[in-house]
């Protein structure tokens, strides 16, 4: 049936065929759909004004649809009404069907119970006759067992009554595995009298075979009989439980130590101190006899040689316990060597027993049990609260070594080319080789190396700690007995004689090695023995503090020693710097006659000292401070010979230039010197040290006329806007006169100040420092100290000292005094005595020099011209990182 929508539009193009409307156009407007639009329609009828004559007929025509509409609904209604009807009566039927499912399915049920009755009924004989068939099979096999049973005990019972003869324990052994075995399955049937009756006899066959047995080993003991097969009797023991393999193993080791606790006993004098090596050689001898004929009577696995051992071990520390205390308590004490020949005999005897029992032990056996045999302490436990008696004693050994040091023959003898101080302390020095040292260096450490592994076996507790006093208290006498009492006179550093200048440096060199390979294996020892103790807490108490400072102290001691001699050396170089007449310089030709002579006597001094020195931070440290004496007295004299002209301004610079080349390659003198040119500090602290100078320098080069162009000069090249320091350029220029006015000095700040501001201004970017640290060091006597500040107008007045780098003493450092004079070096103080003995037993050190008044012989450090503060400071205050704070201060790369 069509739609009225469809209906319509066909009625529509039939009667206008020659219409508007077009009949080949699809619409898209479904009616059906919830969203329909009859407007799209009505256009699509009514789309031109002709259509509306055929409204009438379009209104009948609805009219008509609409009633068949009306029709089709209710015959449809009448359709769905016969057909839930129908539904209903099906559903009745089901139902009737369900419960007839129902009433089958319990029928069943009844039947199958009654078909189940019947089959029991018919199966119960069948049942029963099986029952008393697994109960006759089970009475027949408990019968068998029970008979099997009384057989075995019979047969192991006759073998039993066996007497005055060797009994067979193999066959008693497999008789007792099976009636153990069969008896064990009766232990549910006691409530039957016969069975309780068979098990009482055999728990009394059990008691009466371990006696039998324990019999037979009594026998064997006391070789009255020889029984080939006591090794079964072993195994029934562990058959019959580890109770009687325990008692027998006591029994057994008893009886054969019997007689050591009788001879040996603590109360007895055969238990003495002085008798203990007799108890350990009675003992190897019963241990040995042991073996040789009871041990094949044991099973391996049992260890009897072992536990017999740690038995003995147990009853002699028991009784070595009670010897020391009651020995302790007398008036007389413990005597020290009856104590230490007794704990030699000791440690000897626990060497002996850990050396037979190291391989005791199958391979298998030691692979699965980690705990291998150890018989270090077992004994020599007992002589640890005695122990300080051995530690002090120890000081004697200590004490007579260093006096044998001290000997002529070994006091100066030293390891060299291919001669090792010891295998174990090569790197003792972070690698470096122990050469050119003292000797008796290394053989100091290896008794105390020696000393401390005899302690560590013994003890892990304080004795350590009192042990590394003692150790401390001899470092400290063999530096000063030793080590200062070589240290070469200081005539021999400014003799004519060459040999004894050379003799000299090379003891100062050893001096220094010795000393060096001293603290670095100190820090070593000092590690090594915290390491051992326990509990670690206690390890604080170890410290090795005096010791490593006074080594330490005479490293940097013997180092300025050779850096004297060389500043020594060099004076003659100075004065012909100070007597040359600079005035008369016109022209600069070539490097002066003063730095010729300069690297001539320095590169002398240095290729001698420095093939003896066994560290590359001492070649640098001595470099650092020969390129601070040769610039400060180069300033020096540049302050000296005010005013400085042009010409004399470039030729100081050119010689500056030709000292630079020069330190770059002092380095290259010593093998492994290209650690120092690669190191990165030591590049910039000499640039550093050179450019302020050269810029000094620079600045001397350049003309004063015209005033602002120098002004601005200085500002580029010092790079500074402190007023103070631009007037000691002016002063070294030899404008600034000592009978200049103030009125003068404003007009300088004036002109200052301006240029200044304009620089500023113009250079924006660049920033200028408040004060340039090198020319505020620089001492120029009258100068003005008046400061020029963006902020404020004022003249502000500050006194500043001359930069001085070197250890050269000698200069002035007050403002008012104009006479500067040139002195020779002074001599570096000695190091302090950090030793605990007297005056009275220690030599005197040949430290002739030090007996003038003018130096006191008992201070450290204590010209700050001659020892550098900040390594001093280092090595005082960092004392338990003394390598790592060593290393920061010379800066190495």
């Amino acid at each position: 049936m069509k739609s009225l929508k469809s209906e319509l539009i066909d009625s529509s193009r039939n009667r206008h065929k020659n219409g508007t409307i077009d009949g080949s156009k699809q619409h898209s407007n479904d009616i059906n759909s919830v969203n329909y639009d009859p407007i799209h329609d009505i256009f699509e009828l009514f789309n031109d004004p002709s259509a509306l004559n055929d409204i009438d007929n379009i209104n009948k025509f609805s009219e008509l649809y609409q009633k068949n509409l009306e029709v089709e609904i209710l015959d449809k209604r009448e359709k769905y009404k016969e057909m839930l009807k129908s539904d209903k009566d099906q559903t009745e039927n089901l139902d009737n069907q369900v419960l007839d499912l129902l009433e089958s399915f319990q029928n069943l049920k009844t039947l199958a119970g009654y078909t189940g009755n019947t089959i029991n009924s018919m199966t119960a004989s069948i049942k029963k006759l099986d029952q008393c068939k697994k109960n006759l099979t089970f009475t027949m096999t408990t019968l068998k067992r029970l008979q099997m049973l009384v057989t075995a005990y019979d047969r192991l019972d006759k073998q039993l009554e066996i007497e005055r003869q060797i009994k067979n324990y193999s066959e008693i052994k497999q008789l007792l595995g099976a009636v153990l075995e069969l008896n064990e399955y009766f232990q549910d049937f006691k409530s039957i009298d016969e069975v309780n009756k068979l098990n009482r006899l055999i728990s009394s066959m059990k008691n009466r075979l371990t006696q039998d047995i324990f019999n037979d080993f009594d026998s064997e003991f006391n070789e009255e009989l020889i029984n080939p097969k006591l090794i079964e009797a072993c195994h029934i023991l562990e058959m019959l439980g580890d109770q009687h393999k325990n008692q027998l193993e006591s029994w057994y080791i008893k009886q054969t130590l019997k007689d050591i606790n009788q001879i040996f006993t603590s109360t007895e004098e055969a238990g003495s101190l002085d008798n203990l090596n007799r108890r350990y050689i009675y003992f190897q001898n019963v241990l040995s006899n042991f073996e040789s004929k009871h041990l094949k009577i044991f099973p391996k696995s049992w260890n009897m040689s072992y536990k017999l051992t740690e038995q003995f071990c147990s009853y002699t520390r028991n009784d070595l316990n009670n010897v020391l205390q009651k020995e302790s308590t007398t008036k007389k004490g413990t005597d020290v060597n009856v104590l230490l020949n007794s704990l030699a005999h000791t440690l000897d005897f626990e060497a002996y027993l850990l050396k037979k029992f190291k391989y005791y032990q199958d391979f298998d056996d030691q692979l699965s049990n980690k705990k291998n045999i150890d018989f270090s302490k077992s004994i020599s436990s007992v002589f640890e609260p005695y122990l300080s008696i051995w530690v002090d004693s120890q000081s004697k050994i200590i004490e007579k070594a260093i006096q044998e040091f001290s000997h002529p023959d070994k006091m100066f003898k030293k390891t060299g080319e291919g001669v090792d101080v010891d295998k174990d302390d090569k790197n003792n020095n972070n690698g470096e080789d122990s050469i050119n040292i003292l000797e008796s260096a290394g053989e100091l450490f290896r008794v105390y190396r020696q000393i401390l592994g005899q302690l560590s076996k013994l003890t892990n507790g304080k004795s350590l700690i009192r042990l590394s006093k003692i150790f401390n208290k001899y470092l400290g006498q063999y530096q000063h007995k030793i080590l200062d009492s070589i240290l070469p006179d200081s005539k021999s550093l400014i003799s004519v004689d060459i040999k004894s200048q050379e003799e000299g440096i090379d003891l100062i060199c050893l001096v220094l090695n010795t000393a060096s390979y001293c603290s670095s294996t100190i820090e070593q020892l000092e590690e090594k023995i915290k390491s051992l103790i326990e509990p670690e807490s206690l390890s604080s108490q170890v410290e090795f503090e005096t010791s490593t400072n006074g080594f330490l102290q005479l490293v940097v001691y013997c180092i300025n020693l050779l850096f004297y001699k060389i500043e020594n050396d060099v004076q003659l170089s100075w004065r012909e710097l100070s007597n040359f007449n600079w005035l008369i310089l016109d022209e600069v030709t070539g490097e002066s006659r003063y730095v010729d002579s300069l690297k001539s006597i320095i590169r002398e001094d240095c290729q001698f000292i420095f093939k003896k020195v066994s560290k590359v931070i001492y070649i640098r440290n001595l470099i650092d401070k020969i390129v601070d004496m040769l610039l400060k007295n180069i300033l020096l004299n540049i302050v000296k010979l005010e005013p400085i002209t042009i010409v004399m301004a470039e030729q100081f610079k050119l010689d500056i230039q030709e000292i630079k080349s020069f330190i770059n390659i002092l380095p290259t003198m010593v093998e492994g010197g290209s650690k120092i040119l690669s190191s990165t500090s030591f590049k910039s602290s000499i640039n550093t040290k050179f450019n302020n100078i050269d810029n000094l320098l620079k600045i001397l080069m350049v003309s004063t006329k015209p005033m602002d162009t120098f002004i601005n000069n200085y500002f580029s090249i010092i790079g500074d806007m402190n007023f103070s320091n631009f007037m000691k350029v002016l002063q070294l220029k030899g404008i600034m006169k000592s009978e200049v006015t103030e009125k003068d000095k404003f007009k300088y700040m004036d002109m200052f100040k301006l240029q200044l501001g304009s620089y500023e201004e113009c250079n924006i970017d660049s920033q200028l420092n408040e004060s340039n640290e090198f020319l505020e060091k620089l001492n120029v006597v009258n100068t003005t100290s008046t400061n020029v500040k963006r902020s404020q107008g004022h003249a502000k007045t500050n006194s500043r000292s001359i930069y001085l780098p070197s250890t050269i003493t000698g200069i002035s450092n007050n403002d008012n005094n104009s006479n500067l004079t040139l002195t020779p070096p002074e001599l570096p103080s000695a190091p302090l005595d950090t030793s605990n003995t007297s005056p009275s037993t220690s030599p005197v050190p040949n430290f002739g020099f030090f007996n003038s008044p003018k130096t006191a012989t008992n201070s450290i450090l204590q010209s700050k011209d001659n020892i550098e503060k900040n390594l001093s400071k280092t090595f005082t205050e960092n004392k338990t990182t003394f390598n790592e704070n060593l290393k920061k201060f010379f800066k190495r790369g």
